[in-house]
C-alpha cells in the first residue's frame, strides 16, 4: 500500500449532530457539515412527478389498474354464469 497523504483523521471535521444519548456524533462530516446518517446526500427524487414510483403499491395508477382488472373479472364471471345457465337447457 502506501503512506496516507490526506488529512489526518484527528483533523477531519466531525458531524456534530446530537445522538439519542445526547453526545455529538463522531462520524466524519461531508461538505455540508453532517455525516451520511444525519443529513446525507439523498433527499429523495428530484423529479416529483416520479415520486409515486418509489412505492408503487398504493400509487394512483396501480390502484386504477387494479380496479379496472377487478371490473373485467366481474364481467367475465357474469358472462360465464349466463353461459352455464343458457348452455344447461
Amino acid at each position: 500500500m502506501g503512506k496516507w497523504r490526506g488529512i489526518a483523521h484527528s483533523e477531519m471535521a466531525r458531524c456534530g449532530a446530537k445522538t439519542r444519548a445526547g453526545h455529538p456524533c463522531g462520524q466524519f462530516a461531508m461538505p455540508n457539515g453532517r455525516c451520511r446518517f444525519h443529513g446525507g446526500k439523498s433527499s429523495g427524487p428530484r423529479d416529483l412527478s416520479k415520486w409515486h414510483l418509489k412505492h408503487g403499491r398504493f400509487s394512483k395508477a396501480v390502484l386504477a389498474e387494479r380496479q379496472a382488472f377487478a371490473a373485467l373479472l366481474r364481467e367475465v364471471r357474469e358472462t360465464l354464469q349466463t353461459m352455464e345457465i343458457d348452455g344447461g337447457r
